[in-house]
């Protein structure tokens, strides 16, 4: 709006601009502040394609911007979730000493252990974890904003062309659980190209987040036998009356309990079919691809389920 007007002759500032849109109260009144790398780790989910049984769960240091882990399942789980990213990020990097994330019940096992383990923080002074609305959850929602246009919306834009052309039902369970694993690896190769870029990009006024978390670097580094796997933690956490959801199945998967013949199915196709060409191939705006895997991935799980 500063523009348009400066470009029409209108010499005003952006505060008296705001002021007069009366965007002033909409606008964030507090200054985020992170001390140092290991000072706030957010943890967020993304859940642009979860019709399609793809969940995103993405973890960045609040100081340097930096992505240190991520996840892709069907369906929000905080088994995966403990396991994948946060207890991954905590045996690489150390502990943080506090944990932020939304009011969502899927981090409820790393909210636990992070209490549990907030005596052996840098700064004990800190409240160990935040609770907030997720739109309050900025460090980790400016990210998304990314990995929307760059990885789920060209994939989203695929799926739904493949359901307007009638290629796909996805109300049929068998479909669902197909369309969730061919979906949740392309978007895992989005995520694996898209991370070391962030990581690796100058990020204004503040830096390089891979140059800035490897120079203040500062978390309470505990040896690895204080974060159990999640299985053990969540039988602890139930023993002190917690409550975990465990979410159902995304569809039906014919080779569910047989992972000798899950590792068959994937082995096939990929001899035929790269999950890399299919994800490109729906960032051009293309579906052929995309489906010449769907439609393997379905023909080979018949085939193996007879």
């Amino acid at each position: 709006m500063t523009g348009m007007l400066r470009a029409s002759g209108y010499r005003l500032g952006e505060r008296a601009v705001r002021r007069a849109l009366g965007t002033a109260r909409q606008t964030n009144p507090h200054v985020y502040y992170a001390e140092y790398a290991g000072h706030k780790l957010h943890m967020d989910q993304n859940e642009k394609l979860v019709d399609f049984g793809v969940t995103e769960v993405v973890a960045s240091d609040g100081f340097s911007g930096k992505i240190l882990g991520f996840s892709v399942m069907p369906i929000k789980n905080n088994l995966i979730i403990y396991d994948e990213v946060y207890r991954e990020i905590c045996l690489s990097h150390g502990l943080f000493d506090q944990l932020r994330v939304d009011h969502g019940r899927e981090f409820y096992l790393c909210l636990y252990q992070q209490d549990n383990l907030s005596a052996f923080r840098t700064n004990v002074n800190r409240h160990p974890f935040i609770q907030s609305q997720s739109r309050q959850n900025h460090a980790a929602e400016r990210k998304w904003v990314e990995v929307n246009s760059r990885i789920n919306y060209p994939v989203k834009y695929t799926l739904c062309a493949l359901i307007s052309n009638g290629f796909l039902d996805i109300d049929d369970p068998f479909w669902k659980h197909c369309v969730s694993a061919i979906a949740s690896k392309c978007c895992m190769v989005g995520l694996q190209n898209f991370i070391p870029a962030w990581n690796a990009h100058t990020i204004p006024s503040k830096g390089i987040p891979d140059a800035l978390f490897a120079a203040h670097l500062r978390t309470a580094r505990i040896p690895p036998q204080f974060f159990p796997p999640a299985e053990k933690l969540a039988a602890d956490y139930i023993r002190n009356r917690g409550t975990l959801t465990y979410p159902a199945p995304f569809g039906r998967d014919p080779l569910d309990g047989h992972p000798d013949l899950q590792v068959q199915r994937e082995t096939l196709l990929l001899s035929t079919c790269s999950y890399d060409e299919m994800f490109y191939d729906c960032l051009l705006g293309h579906s052929g691809l995309f489906w010449d895997g769907l439609e393997t991935y379905v023909n080979i799980t018949r085939r193996l389920e007879q």
